[in-house]
């Protein structure tokens, strides 16, 4: 390359700009200086052919050119032919928090569209030693499972992905639903407050929006909230939670907690008023286990229940468990909805 003197010393001449040749399925032809970078090629081809740099492998006289390289650098004359090969690489940000601001960190993978999510697990376990069973990766707001590949995430050029480290994936946790009784649930240390009441609605019938799940910390009842997760709550293995109910505390109403003992010796809990007639307990425990109509009655201390009598009439008391018999006309009933 000639360089021109002067008074302070050599200097260069402007790079004279000539014309290369990339070679695909069609010839594109771009404009570069002997000085830019093969990175540079990348950029000015993606934006002629919109084709993402990170897909862009180029090949010169068998060589394959690396981003941080120079035309020069690899002798590419002018009008000479550059080789493209489109892969499916593509580079991905993983921002791994830590309690302590300052000692966070974000690191960059290079994956591959058809790689799965365990794959990129797999690759930060090898950089930061963390196990693939304690990772969960997050990409805006969603949780991406192990099994999908990253073209089926739904994510754009240059995605970057939120690593929660969790110490343990699954939890045991009991919950006194009153009593004296335990139900014993086993969840995940990611699952919010919502989706255990949510099992607990499942398991005994208990509505969900009419739960308050609290956690004894030294001596005081803590109210968890829906929208948190257990872990970020401090809920730990083997913890006990207790259960409220809404409407205990509703006491005009006289609401109270009953269990119904199905003729399959199953036991589900509703939550009756006193003052409701048995006829009224009917229609509700038909659209909650969709029985039929007319193939039961409903017993209690083994006295057959009038329909037109109250619940307080019988003597029907808060958790007081009434019990459906069948008529033998039908032997053969709808049974219970399953999780009632």
């Amino acid at each position: 390359m000639k360089r021109r003197a002067t008074m302070d010393g050599p200097q260069e001449q402007p790079a004279a700009s000539y014309k290369i040749h990339v070679k695909m399925l069609k010839t594109v032809t771009l404009d570069v200086n002997c000085t830019d970078t093969v990175d540079q090629i990348k950029s000015k081809f993606s934006t002629i052919e919109g084709i993402d740099k990170s897909m862009q492998e180029l090949f010169f006289a068998g060589i394959h050119l690396k981003n941080h390289g120079k035309v020069a650098d690899y002798n590419i004359m002018p009008n000479s032919s550059v080789e493209l090969y489109v892969t499916d690489r593509m580079q991905i940000s993983v921002d791994i928090p830590s309690d302590v601001p300052s000692d966070g960190k974000t690191i960059r993978l290079n994956m591959k569209k058809s790689n799965k999510v365990v794959d990129v697990k797999a690759e930060i376990e090898q950089k930061e030693g963390i196990p693939i069973n304690r990772q969960m990766l997050i990409y805006e707001g969603r949780h991406l499972e192990n099994n999908h590949m990253l073209s089926q995430c739904g994510l754009t050029n240059d995605p970057a992905l939120l690593l929660l480290v969790r110490p343990t994936d699954n939890l045991h946790v009991f919950v006194n639903v009153g009593d004296k009784r335990f139900v014993s649930l086993t969840v995940k240390c990611w699952h919010t407050v919502a989706i255990v009441k949510s099992m607990i609605d499942s398991l005994e019938g208990l509505p969900a929006w009419n739960q308050i799940l609290m956690q004894p910390r030294s001596g005081v009842d803590v109210v968890l909230k829906d929208s948190k997760t257990l872990q970020a709550q401090g809920v730990k293995n083997n913890d006990i939670l207790i259960l409220q109910q809404k409407v205990q505390h509703m006491r005009n109403n006289q609401t109270v907690q009953v269990f119904i003992r199905l003729w399959e010796g199953k036991t589900v809990t509703m939550f009756l008023n006193l003052s409701d007639r048995v006829e009224e307990v009917m229609k509700k425990i038909e659209e909650k286990l969709l029985i039929k109509e007319g193939i039961y009655y409903l017993c209690y201390q083994g006295h057959h229940l009038s329909s037109f009598d109250t619940l307080q009439k019988h003597g029907v008391k808060r958790h007081s468990t009434i019990t459906i018999r069948l008529r033998l006309r039908d032997p053969n009933p709808v049974k219970p909805r399953p999780g009632n």
